[in-house]
Formats: structure tokens, C-alpha cells, sequence
């Protein structure tokens, strides 16, 4: 659905959040009237519908724009999708309108980095490159004659919604995630593969032949599907190595951690995808001046000798065993947990057993569920009342020349807000509490 399918329709935008009133304001500059409804609980700006006069707007209105946050499997989405009330979204319109010059990056992680390196490559190549989507710029406006590509992170919320797909869809990894959300594992996968599913020129993945390789391939009919190793990438533990172009050291990078080199693989086939005529030598080169992103493997200041990391995205087991695998310390205290979501907790079972030099520290309800998974194999586990008793412990387990790592496995909505609000927290405890 384009923008201008909106045009003399009923529209009405359901939920008041960031995506919710950029949508707003993006309609009404385009001269499209559109209320704003909010259904359940949730507390609403002043003008705003909610309660019984929302609902009943939602059910009479020509076209809803969804927020992200909205589940499929709420009641009222599935009500919604019965009476064959029109759905779409503000990334859907977007995304339908600019498709030409948009690389959209989603997967279950490695999306934010990947989506930034992207556009670091592009700006380090003379090329001028936006950046935006669910790393925190809502999409809005048509992309202008001055850009040369809109790099744009869609989160599976908002791949749930797509009918048109980008130039280039790009695929970092795919797990279990947000299972409530999509109503199990096959719908998550489903909901992400939408974004290549609809027209894409080319999508990349990491590994052609692995499971998310195959099933990109099987949706993304008439795509182009490339990975690093066939534009002639080789990705080790170490390094990144480009046949005729060169070679670039993982300790030469502001990076941490093995995954990260995939993820910056991934940037650079997406680049060339986009452009077979960009210089390759100055892509692979631009890398080393690319500043990591907030929460993401961050190393936040203290004073006590200690490393600290902030790896506060990291709310899957996979993303955490991932950090794990990257580090390296005499000995590190891990801090995880927080809010309970019943997704598996094997992969960072697996990632500790064997490993003597980690302490693991649990906090909230899924940290104590883990504690009880991991009790059979691992014997350095420590049960914390609360996060600020957590950061403690860890602090009392390690010495200078450690390293305390936040890789929750979990959200944070035991204790904070969001991940920020927690991530906030550990940088202060981490100075406040310094040696």
C-alpha cells in the first residue's frame, strides 16, 4: 500500500508510541487526516482515542496504520483481520514508496550493527546514505534526490506488515525471538521472511546453504540471493579476507568479537550489491573507523581495572553465547537474566559448560530459571536478589585485569523500563562503585 492509498479514506493510526506519531505527522503532511487510537491499557496523549470510542474507530476505519507494537495475536488484531479491516503500517508504506534505494536489514541479531556499518561504508565511499527504522529514526518522508540509499533496520514487528520489499534485503541470522508476539517459531520466521518475499532485486544471507539460506531462497522468488563468499569474502575468527582487494584483522577493528566480522562481511556484500562499481579497497578499509554502537559489546568507563561491557542487546541465549565465545579474560563474571519469556536457554548452557574462568550471575525471573537449568552442569552460578546485587556479586568475584559482562539473555522489564534504563544502571554502578 502506497501513501497515497490513503487519500479520501477513513484512516486511523492504532498506538501512541514513537512509530505511532511519526506516522501522524507524516500523514497530516501529506493531507491525510488520520485519528490515533489506543486500545487496552496503555496510557495516551491528550486528543487520543482509547477505550470503547478507539475501538469502535478501529472497526470502522478504512485503512489502520499499526504500531510495531501491537501483537498478531492479540485479540483485537485478530478481530481486526476477521472483519477485513485493511492493515498496514508506516514501514510498509514507507518502504513501498522508496524501494528503489533502500537496503533494509533485519534479523534476529546483528541487524543494528550491520545496519550501521552499512551506512558507515556508504558515507566512507563518498555516497550520501540515511540511516534509519527500528535502530530509533521512525521512517517518514520520501527519501530525497540528495540520497543515494536509505539503509533501514526492520525489527520482525515491522516485517510482519510488509507487501513490497527493498532493493536489497539483507538477512543477519535467524532464531527465536518474540515468540508471543508472532504466536510461535514458524510465524517469527515467517514474519521476517516478508521483507525479501515481495519483489526483492537482491537479498543477502550469511550462508547460502544453511537453514535461513534455504528458506530465503525458497520465498525471495526471482531474487538474486548472495553471500559473502560468493562476491569472494572469507570471514575466520581473525580476520576478513577479500580475494584481490586485501585483508583486515579483527584486532585492527573497533569490534569485539568473531560474530561482529560477519556482521561487517554482510555490510560490505550489501554495499557492493548495491553498487558493483563502489571501491572495494576503500569499503574494506573504511572499517577500521567505524565506532561500535551503544549496547552492543560497549566497554562503558570505570576506574577499577576491571573491563566492563555493556552488551545489554543481547536478550537472546544465542546473542549472549555469542559474546561469550568473543571474550577473553582470566576470568569473567556474566551477568544475566531479567524478564521472564520462556525461550530456551541451552545455547548459553552450552557456551559455559567446560569454562572454569566464568562466573555466572542471575537475576530476575529468567535468571533464576536459568540458574536451575544450568545447576546440573555448571557450578559457578550465584543467584542475585536484585540487578544492583547482581553488578556486587560480579564485582566481588573478579578482580583488576576481569571483565563483568552484561549479556542479559532476557528483557529488562523485571526491574527497568527498557534496556537502556538497565544499560543506564550498570554504566552507573560500574563508576559508582569503582575502586
Amino acid at each position: 500500500m502506497r501513501f497515497d492509498d490513503l487519500l479520501g479514506r477513513e484512516v486511523v493510526i492504532w498506538g501512541a508510541g514513537r512509530e505511532g506519531l511519526a506516522a501522524h505527522r507524516e500523514l497530516a503532511g501529506r493531507g491525510i487526516d488520520a485519528a490515533i487510537a489506543v486500545t487496552g491499557s496503555s496510557s495516551a496523549p491528550s486528543g487520543v482515542l482509547t477505550g470503547a470510542a478507539a475501538w469502535e474507530r478501529l472497526r470502522s476505519a478504512g485503512v489502520v496504520v499499526k504500531s510495531p507494537g501491537i501483537p498478531h495475536t492479540s485479540p483485537e488484531y485478530v478481530e481486526l483481520v476477521r472483519a477485513g479491516v485493511a492493515i498496514t503500517s508506516l514501514m510498509d508504506l514507507w518502504i513501498t514508496e522508496n524501494r528503489d534505494r533502500v537496503i533494509a536489514v533485519t534479523g534476529t541479531k546483528g541487524k543494528s550493527t550491520t545496519s550501521a556499518l552499512t551506512q558507515h561504508l556508504l558515507l566512507a565511499l563518498g555516497r550520501e546514505a540515511a540511516l534509519a527504522g527500528n535502530i530509533g529514526i521512525p521512517v517518514g518522508a520520501r527519501v530525497g534526490d540528495d540520497v543515494y540509499c536509505a539503509v533501514t533496520e526492520v525489527s520482525s514487528y515491522q516485517a510482519a506488515e510488509l507487501t513490497a520489499s527493498p532493493r536489497v534485503a539483507v538477512f543477519t541470522s535467524l532464531y527465536p525471538e518474540h515468540l508471543p508476539w508472532h504466536g510461535g517459531f514458524e510465524n517469527y520466521v515467517a514474519d521476517k521472511l516478508r521483507l525479501a518475499q515481495f519483489g526483492a532485486e537482491t537479498v543477502i544471507v550469511p550462508n547460502r546453504s544453511d537453514d535461513l539460506g534455504c528458506r530465503v531462497s525458497e520465498v525471495a522468488r526471482g531474487a538474486h540471493v548472495v553471500s559473502p563468499a560468493d562476491v569472494g569474502i572469507t570471514v575466520t575468527d581473525q580476520e576478513i579476507s577479500w580475494d584481490g582487494v586485501g585483508r583486515v584483522a579483527l584486532r585492527d577493528l573497533n569490534l569485539v568479537g568473531s560474530h561482529n566480522l560477519v556482521n561487517a562481511a554482510i555490510a560490505l556484500t550489501a554495499v557492493t550489491a548495491y553498487s558493483a562499481s563502489l571501491d572495494r579497497r576503500t569499503a574494506l578499509d573504511a572499517l577500521a573507523s567505524f565506532a561500535p554502537l551503544a549496547h552492543r559489546l560497549e566497554v562503558v568507563p570505570s576506574s577499577d581495572g576491571r573491563t566492563w561491557i555493556d552488551d545489554g542487546l543481547a536478550t537472546a541465549p544465542q546473542a549472549v553465547a555469542a559474546a561469550l565465545t568473543s571474550l577473553s579474560a582470566p576470568r569473567i563474571a556474566l551477568l544475566a537474566g531479567g524478564s521472564e519469556r520462556d525461550l530456551d536457554f541451552a545455547p548459553i548452557i552450552d557456551a559455559l559448560d567446560g569454562r572454569d574462568d566464568v562466573e555466572l550471575v542471575c537475576t530476575g525471573p529468567a535468571g533464576a530459571r536459568l540458574a536451575h537449568e544450568a545447576g546440573s552442569r555448571l557450578s559457578r552460578i550465584h543467584i542475585a536478589d536484585s540487578f544492583a546485587d547482581a553488578v556486587s556479586i560480579a564485582r566481588a568475584l573478579t578482580a583488576a585485569g576481569d571483565t563483568v559482562l552484561l549479556s542479559p539473555g532476557a528483557p529488562s522489564f523485571d526491574e527497568f523500563a527498557d534496556y537502556e534504563a538497565r544499560a543506564a544502571a550498570f554504566r552507573a554502578l560500574a563508576s559508582e562503585h569503582a575502586q
